[in-house]
This record gives C-alpha cells, sequence and structure tokens, in this order.
C-alpha cells in the first residue's frame, strides 16, 4: 500500500513539473498532454451500455468531449444505439463513422447480391422469428410484427396518404376496360327518306314484301289483299360485331434489370 503511495505521489510529482505525458515513450509531444507509443497495442477506451442517443444513462449528464465503446443495443428508433464508437456533443451521444452514408435502421438499398451481409436483410417476406433477437427487435422497432415486405417482383413507390409504409400492391398486368377507353360518340345516318323494306321468305317464296311506313305491303299470293305497317313504324335493329381480341393482359413493365432489395436491421 505505502509502495503504491509513494508511486502515485511520485507521479504527481512528475506532472507538476512536466506539460506532457508520454506513454512508452520518453519524449512526448511538446503539443500533446497525453502521447501513447507501442508498435504492438493500441488504446482500449471504457466500454459502457448506452440506453439511448438522448439519454445520458449511465452518466449523470451529458459531457461535452467524452468518449465511450458501446456495448448495448438498445433505445427506440430514431434514438436507438447499437455497438460501436461514440462521443458526446453536450446533448446527445453520436456514433462515429468514417463515411457519412453509414446506414440507419431502416434504410433499403437495392444490390447485385442476394444474401444478407453487413447488417442488410433481404427482403423476402420471411418471418422475423427466424432472425437474430437484437435484429428482431430493431424489426419490431420499425414497425414489423410477423413478417419483413417481400419485394419480390415488385418496384418501390413513395408512400400516398392512404396507404401505411411498406404497404404492397399493385399488378404487373392489366386489362383495358370501356373505363379505360377515351369518351368518344359514334354517329351514323340514314338516307333522307329513311324507307326500306323487310321480306319475309316462306319455303324458298317471298311471300310478303312490307313496305316502310304506311304504304301498302305487297301479297305476292293473293294480289287483292294489302296490309300496311303502323304510321309510326320507327325502330331499332341490332348488329353484333366481333372485335376478334381474346382478353389479353397488357405488360406494365417496363424495360429493367432485376436486383436484390435489402434492408438495414443492424449487426
Amino acid at each position: 500500500m505505502k509502495k503504491y503511495i509513494y508511486s502515485l505521489i511520485a507521479f504527481s510529482f512528475f506532472l507538476s513539473f512536466n506539460a506532457q505525458v508520454g506513454i512508452g515513450t520518453t519524449t512526448p509531444s511538446s503539443s500533446a498532454v497525453l502521447e501513447l507509443n507501442s508498435s504492438n497495442k493500441g488504446l482500449l477506451l471504457n466500454s459502457v451500455s448506452l440506453s439511448s442517443t438522448i439519454a445520458s444513462t449511465p452518466f449523470t449528464s451529458h459531457i461535452e468531449g467524452m468518449w465511450v465503446y458501446n456495448t448495448a443495443s438498445a433505445g427506440t428508433i430514431p434514438n436507438n444505439v447499437t455497438p460501436g464508437l461514440y462521443y458526446n456533443d453536450g446533448t446527445k451521444w453520436v456514433m462515429m463513422s468514417v463515411a457519412n452514408d453509414l446506414p440507419k435502421l431502416g434504410d433499403i438499398k437495392s444490390s447485385i447480391l442476394t444474401t444478407d451481409h453487413d447488417g442488410w436483410y433481404t427482403l423476402n417476406g420471411r418471418n422475423i422469428s427466424t432472425l437474430p433477437l437484437s435484429i428482431q427487435n430493431n424489426a419490431t422497432g420499425l414497425g414489423f410484427v410477423s413478417q419483413l415486405p417481400n419485394t419480390s417482383d415488385r418496384i418501390l413507390k413513395g408512400k400516398n396518404n392512404v396507404e401505411l409504409i411498406a404497404a404492397t400492391g399493385g399488378a404487373s398486368t392489366y386489362n383495358l376496360t370501356q373505363a379505360n377507353i377515351p369518351a368518344y360518340t359514334m354517329t351514323g345516318t340514314t338516307t333522307s327518306t329513311g324507307a326500306h323494306t323487310h321480306n319475309y321468305v316462306n319455303i324458298g317464296n317471298t311471300s310478303w314484301n312490307h313496305n316502310a311506313g304506311t304504304l301498302p305491303a305487297t301479297l305476292f299470293v293473293t294480289p287483292l289483299e294489302s296490309r300496311t305497317t303502323q304510321a309510326a313504324g320507327d325502330h331499332s335493329h341490332t348488329i353484333t360485331v366481333s372485335s376478334g381480341g381474346s382478353g389479353t393482359a397488357i405488360s406494365q413493365y417496363p424495360k429493367h434489370m432485376s436486383v436484390q432489395y435489402f434492408i438495414y436491421l443492424g449487426k
């Protein structure tokens, strides 16, 4: 115990006369308060369990400039934390990254890779119960209760005011219906008089010739007998024209390249 106290006193005495401290070197830089020097050892920061980016826990308050290595996956999106190096900016914890494009939980990307990698999970409709427990928690935090969305044969679209996030819909083909045709009117006219004749044929012989309007109807067998149509003899004819179509659906797919979609759920 005495040896420890003497060493502590000696170290304090050394600091009082030296502005720099060197570990692994006797000539620390004059611009550094502390210099580490080793060819086979590194700096091991203190490991703590953070609860979220906005909570100071396990510290009593946020301390600007504090550095720690977080070991926990905790908190709720978007204030959740995952294992990694964090610094405190005085109001919150910020995860360190050497790149500006560090993925966040819920990010989606397309790739020619086909399997899970580096925290990215294939959106193939799988049950989240098949994922690691910490990943299940992250998926649940994003609103996926039982399954991940299935993007197979789907194109991503922006959310509107009606659909929910990750809702799926649409079809790759559709049938053209009357409602899809532009509105237009088909017109036509008869001759100026509109008169026309109907013939009744019985066993190869024309027995009656019913003429238009009030004209007499001619009976070829008994010429003395005559008949007429009604004065208001207007009527319609129905014609049926085959389109020759078969109801084949029209494909909506433009030219495309197939890729796989992934969602980032953490490591």
